[in-house]
């Protein structure tokens, strides 16, 4: 029992010097001269907010896809950008499944999809699609690069070729 009270002492002094530590004022710096440990600040920068059509790709990931008729179909897991454009190019539809389990992933070309407001919220935005185009959709299957993409490529060596015999 002695020791358990000994111990809260000397947390609670541990604290209360803290406190008073962190509490103490700081010595005022002459304003032409900047302290060697402060960050520099960075030069301001223009304010730029996206237009009123343009949807963040934030949004789009999760976002719903729904069919013609207002059924829900699937969410938007991943956006494809064609490399040579910088455009998105297709959406990996999840559709199905529970908390990611199950779930199956088609692939759905952009020009596909419309955006637009949600009929049943009219705060959030959803994807329109067709339903025959959720019907004919490929299934998704990422693709599997064997060298990280900022690797450059290497040829093997000729020492590291098995030999004939």
């Amino acid at each position: 029992m002695k020791k358990t009270g000994s111990v809260l002492t000397a947390a609670f002094l541990g604290l209360a010097l803290a406190v008073t530590v962190s509490a103490q004022p700081r010595p005022a710096t002459d304003p032409a001269t900047p302290r060697q440990d402060a960050p520099r600040s960075e030069p301001q920068r223009q304010a730029w907010a996206p237009d009123a059509n343009a949807v963040e790709s934030g949004k789009l990931i999760g976002m719903k896809v729904k069919n013609n008729q207002g059924k829900d179909v699937g969410e938007i897991s991943q956006l494809i950008v064609d490399h040579s454009s910088g455009k998105i190019s297709h959406v990996v539809l999840g559709k199905g499944g529970v908390l990611g389990l199950g779930e199956q992933k088609i692939v759905l070309a952009w020009s596909d999809l419309k955006i637009q407001p949600d009929a049943d919220s009219r705060s959030r935005m959803a994807a329109m699609v067709d339903q025959s185009k959720v019907d004919s959709a490929p299934r998704y299957e990422a693709r599997r690069d064997t060298t990280p993409a900022a690797s450059p490529a290497t040829s093997p060596s000729s020492t590291s070729q098995p030999k004939k015999n």
